[in-house]
Formats: C-alpha cells, structure tokens, sequence
C-alpha cells in the first residue's frame, strides 16, 4: 500500500484488533494515494480517482465514501478483487496468509454483494492462482511443483509430482487437478510463514 507511509507504524504493525480510531486512521490511507497519485502528472487522474475507490463495495458499505453499484468506476472495481486477494493471500501481523484458492473463496462468498461477480470470474481466468513454480502438498499426501496452467482455470492446474510417501521419486510425472476433482492442494510449501 503505497500510502502506508502516512500512517503510524504503531497501527500498521498492530497484532490486535484495531479501535474505531485506529480503524478510522486506517482508511484515510485512500485518501492519502489519492493525492499522491493525484499529484503526479504523468498519471491520469482516472487513475487516481479508481485508486481511491479500492476499498468501496457494491452494496455501499466500503469507504471512503460508501458510494455503491455503478457510482464505482468498473477499473475501482477491478482493483478492489485485487487487493482483497493480495490481502487475504499475505501474511498479517495479526494473520497467516490464507491459501489462494482460500482468497478466491473470500471473493466468490462476496460476489454480488461487495464485488461485481463478473469481475471475479474474469480475475480467477485470468489469475494464476498457483503459479508455476510453486511447491504444493496434495490432500493425499503427494509433493510437487505447479508445472502448467488450465487455460481459464486457475485454481486447478497441472502438478509435476516429485514425492509420494514422504520419498522422492525417480521419475516425476503429472497430474492434472481439473482432471482429477478429487484432489486438492493443502498447503504452498514455499510460501513463508509469519516470524
């Protein structure tokens, strides 16, 4: 959050439930990047207005301002799937991350009434939500690494296992999970914890 700089450190890092004050303070952070991004002049001001409307929601119960539906700009929108994504996907002082497919849930439980299903569904085709690379333990237990994506499928990707029975194997094969419903990634392995 770029206008995490005018706020206090104290609130920012805060393991505990915030005051009504401290909350307050916490929203003026879209205030904040709106005069920020404002005042630079090879920013359009589009920008800086869809900026300050990242944490309205549809039914009007967001801020700054509590506008609802259509009075948020289709790009305020798009940025607020993000950054509810980004947020519950990232570890918190007073939180652990929750697993991707964890933070498109928390999206989807909202759709229609915080954000704009239409948005959601276009963020989760076009979003890797595991990425390639990343290392995944399966529900049965199996070890691997993300090797591919489902074109418009992003939680349910291709698995180049590597290990089964706590043993590495000798020859690594895939598995494709849109394939195969029954299984589910239970944890990303390198994905830090919180000190």
């Amino acid at each position: 959050m770029m206008s995490a700089k005018c706020l206090p450190l104290e609130i920012l890092h805060k393991p505990d439930k915030l005051t009504e004050s401290e909350f307050e303070q916490i929203q003026k952070h879209a205030d904040y990047g709106f005069h920020l991004i404002k005042n630079v002049h090879t920013v359009s001001l589009l920008v800086a207005n869809c900026a300050y409307q990242h944490h309205e929601r549809l039914d009007g119960s967001g801020y700054p301002r509590g506008i609802k539906g259509d009075e948020i700009h289709y790009f305020g929108k798009i940025i607020a799937v993000a950054d509810v994504f980004d947020a519950v996907t990232s570890n918190r002082v007073y939180r652990k991350a929750m697993l991707p497919h964890q933070g498109l849930e928390v999206l989807y439980a909202g759709g229609g009434k915080k954000f704009d299903n239409t948005t959601i569904e276009a963020f989760r085709r076009a979003v890797a939500i595991y990425p390639n690379g990343l290392s995944v333990e399966l529900n049965d237990g199996r070890k691997g690494v993300v090797s591919a994506q489902n074109e418009g499928i992003g939680d349910r990707p291709m698995i180049r296992i590597l290990e089964e029975d706590g043993e590495q194997i000798k020859e690594p094969y895939e598995v494709d999970l849109n394939k195969n419903l029954h299984l589910l990634i239970m944890k990303c392995l390198n994905i830090q914890e919180p000190a």
